[in-house]
């Protein structure tokens, strides 16, 4: 399945099916938004995705979307995730084709991020700031809508265990914030496995 024929689905799908992605209530979040960008890599739509650097602060190693904290000369959430785009991964906002966003996500750490899906422009090529991004790479949206490929991670917070899901991939698991995002963004599209 391509982005174009992923696009009609995300496009078809009831608003009121989406879930509310809160994962703690918090009265102070600071604002954030990352993009979920596709690209077709023969005729099939893939997410690119971003491991970051072991030496940052926040989430060291993680695998992530593009995306980061909302800075006071952003106009808007939306510039925000195409403006962190070109930042980490060189991509202009002119190869990029916004056509939503999904439901906010609050995380434990006090971020509230607001993800956008973006289309790339077919043959668009990007390269890392390093200072940035450790790595980014395509997973076929097959891959992550196959419930399979997805593996119980159970853990322990303020005494009681919490069970979330993860997906393996060559530059770590990914899991947390970003694997819900993806996993929202796969249950709206509505396809039989």
């Amino acid at each position: 399945m391509n982005s174009q024929q992923l696009l009609a689905r995300f496009q078809l799908s009831v608003a009121a099916n989406t879930q509310s992605l809160s994962a703690h209530p918090h009265k102070t979040r600071r604002a954030s938004a990352v993009m979920l960008a596709l690209i077709d890599v023969q005729n099939s739509a893939h997410v690119l995705l971003c491991k970051r650097p072991h030496y940052l602060k926040h989430h060291p190693g993680e695998i992530c979307l593009p995306g980061g904290k909302r800075e006071v000369n952003d106009p808007s959430l939306r510039h925000t995730a195409l403006r962190e785009l070109n930042e980490e991964l060189n991509i202009q906002a002119a190869h990029v084709n916004v056509i939503g966003q999904l439901p906010e996500y609050s995380t434990l750490t006090g971020f509230t991020i607001t993800p956008f899906i973006g289309v790339l422009q077919p043959n668009t090529e990007w390269f890392e700031d390093r200072n940035e991004v450790a790595a980014s790479f395509l997973i076929p949206i097959s891959a992550l809508i196959d419930t399979n490929n997805w593996q119980p991670l159970p853990f322990q917070r303020f005494g009681k265990t919490i069970t979330l899901e993860g997906f393996p991939t060559k530059h770590g698991l990914l899991w947390g914030a970003t694997a819900s995002i993806i996993k929202n963004f796969t249950n709206q599209l509505a396809i039989p496995v």
